[in-house]
């Protein structure tokens, strides 16, 4: 890198096994991008060894601190100037050549605070995980398209996943960044509602591609018992006012007690009742964020 500083600021939070995070990495240099880069990696397991991030800068928090505080750490580490382009990635992500350009473009527009792209399971052009996106405000949810033709159109949307989430220096200066309350999901749609609270416009830019090899890190793919838990208990804190809260509290109590109930007559033996038990302390946990 030259004395320029660098365009955009990449964090990438890890945790686990790695091998997401090198091929993670090894997207992220084959980027033919223009733009310049500084790329940190947020070691939230201690499981990365000195020369596997060669050529970024490593943060080792000493525990996991989750992936909204550690991609806030991420941020910090790349100093009190912040470039005017930020990219957050799940380690299981991989950018396609040209990403880092269109987060930079769309960002530059006016208004946009956060950016994101299509998210494809295997393979750009594939099964599609993510095309766009919003909340469904009757359920409290939020909604992915996985249309190949919503894939391919610039617009704005409602939310956008953090797993590749390109954020305007400003707008994340002003929100705050990531919410460290959260430990596991939901950062993401709390950012975003947040940032759509003060103006900012979130905007899906389809030359932001990636592949996304959802739950590499943490079981989603299989529903695992973590998995099942930390959704359930972060649903209603990203949710305002008071009253929308307590109404989607009775929705939820009576969705996750309809849930665990078939998870313990799907006949799974010990992973049923695993399941279960992680939806109900899930939910007991949501439920105490209500007042909050």
């Amino acid at each position: 890198m030259t004395g320029r500083a660098a365009d955009v600021g990449i964090v990438v939070v890890h945790f686990g096994d790695p091998a997401p995070t090198l091929a993670c990495l090894a997207a992220l240099r084959a980027d033919r991008s223009t733009c310049l880069r500084r790329v940190t990696v947020v070691d939230n397991s201690g499981s990365l060894l000195d020369g596997d991030a060669v050529g970024t800068t490593v943060v080792r928090p000493g525990r996991n601190l989750g992936f909204g505080a550690g991609a806030n750490a991420g941020v910090a580490a790349l100093g009190p100037e912040l470039p005017p382009a930020l990219v957050v990635l799940n380690n299981d992500v991989e950018v396609t050549d040209g990403f880092l350009d269109a987060a930079a473009a769309a960002l530059a527009r006016p208004g946009v605070g956060a950016a994101g792209g299509p998210l494809y399971l295997d393979r750009p052009g594939g099964a599609l995980w993510y095309a766009g996106g919003g909340v469904n405000w009757l359920a409290g949810t939020v909604l992915q398209s996985r249309s190949a033709g919503a894939a391919g159109r610039a617009r704005d949307v409602g939310f956008i996943p953090g797993a590749a989430l390109a954020l305007g220096g400003a707008a994340w200066r002003e929100a705050g960044g990531f919410d460290p309350a959260y430990f596991l999901f939901h950062e993401d749609l709390d950012l975003c509602l947040r940032l759509r609270r003060r103006g900012w416009r979130l905007r899906f830019e389809p030359a932001m591609a990636a592949v996304h090899r959802l739950g590499a890190t943490t079981g989603s793919g299989e529903r695992s018992p973590l998995y099942l838990e930390e959704l359930t208990a972060t649903r209603l804190r990203p949710f305002r006012p008071l009253a929308y809260r307590l109404y989607l509290a009775a929705l939820q109590t009576g969705y996750v007690a309809l849930r665990a109930f078939r998870w313990r007559l799907a006949g799974r033996g010990d992973a049923g009742r695993a399941a279960a038990r992680a939806l109900l302390r899930g939910h007991r946990r949501a439920l105490a964020t209500v007042l909050e």
